[in-house]
């Protein structure tokens, strides 16, 4: 979780601010960051005074948290005050639905409006929403025998036994796993792994990619999101390539196997440009996704692995479109 405190500055935002700060102060897990009274909001300078804290209690929140449930206005009002949106202006987000339950692949509203879930929201709910009762039993015996356990501190037997399960239904020899919390840090765990493994800093990705939100993660991602950390100054070492689907400008040839040949050209090009010896790691979706949902054309990424193969480089599949069940095979 996150936690910002900006109790004077103004609440309109702009999709090109940037926040910086120094080491912020952290109490009760809040981090409350030094604000330097130039900060830029719309082009005004603001000036900031220290707030006191003052110790929580059930007599300093509001009643209204005591409530089974609030009502649609309460709901929306405290979002308009609190609730903070990850790329850009919060404003965006008021006009979102409100949603309340589910059934099968259908999502529900708080006005009862029903959505049909065409993408199982960001590629992560493949069973629908009928989750099955042996899932919910599992669930369940976890959260009463054990519900946490920090990786660093010990190791527990049903990680042992799904990381077991996984090198018997993967192929060829993928047998090792970590399990981490999301893409972003999957992503940044295989950059580090890559990098530690080769000695090599560069990272050679799609311009047409979203790799995770995270620092490394951000920076290998090639949309327009890539800019929040590159303003800032982003990490270094992360190389963009074309992507070998056509663009409204641009296509490497007529055909698949057009597209395929040209652009396999193109990379290999860009890695002897680079210096084979520099690289780490060729980091491509399977399937581009937040990038425009688009498929390599045939045999591209075949190609791809024969030339890491050929220049000793490693390749990431970063396969949050194809993965565990995407392709219902």
């Amino acid at each position: 979780m996150f936690v910002a405190t900006c109790q004077s500055l103004p609440r309109v935002l702009s999709a090109g601010r940037r926040f910086t700060a120094a080491a912020p102060a952290v109490a009760n897990g809040a981090a409350h960051p030094f604000v330097p009274p130039q900060a830029f909001a719309n082009g005004h300078e603001v000036s900031t005074a220290p707030v006191a804290a003052t110790p929580a209690s059930r007599a300093s929140v509001s009643a209204d948290h005591w409530k089974e449930r609030w009502s649609k206005e309460e709901l929306q009002a405290h979002s308009q005050k609190h609730v903070m949106a990850t790329w850009g202006p919060g404003s965006a987000m008021r006009q979102v639905p409100l949603l309340t339950h589910s059934k099968g692949v259908y999502l529900f509203d708080i006005d009862g409006n029903k959505y049909l879930d065409w993408t199982c929201q960001a590629i992560c709910t493949n069973l629908g929403y009928d989750v099955p009762p042996s899932v919910v039993s599992a669930i369940n015996k976890q959260i009463t025998e054990l519900p946490m356990v920090y990786g660093g501190l010990g190791n527990t037997e049903i990680r042992i036994r799904l990381a077991a399960l996984l090198s018997e239904l993967l192929p060829g020899d993928l047998n090792g796993f970590l399990f981490p919390s999301g893409g972003s840090e999957a992503n940044e765990a295989a950059i580090r792994i890559a990098r530690r493994f080769t000695g090599r800093a560069k990272i050679i990705n799609h311009y047409r990619s979203y790799h995770g939100g995270s620092a490394h993660s951000c920076a290998a991602t090639g949309d327009f999101r890539r800019g929040f950390v590159e303003a800032a100054g982003a990490p270094a070492g992360f190389i963009k390539t074309m992507n070998p689907t056509d663009s409204h400008r641009f296509s490497f040839g007529a055909t698949e196997e057009e597209r395929s040949a040209q652009a396999l050209a193109f990379l290999e090009e860009q890695i002897v440009c680079e210096g084979p010896g520099s690289i780490a790691a060729v980091m491509f979706e399977s399937v581009i996704g937040s990038g425009g949902v688009h498929l390599a054309p045939k045999g591209y990424m075949e190609g791809v692995r024969a030339l890491c193969n050929k220049y000793g480089i490693l390749m990431i599949c970063d396969e949050v479109m194809a993965g565990f069940g995407r392709t219902g095979k």
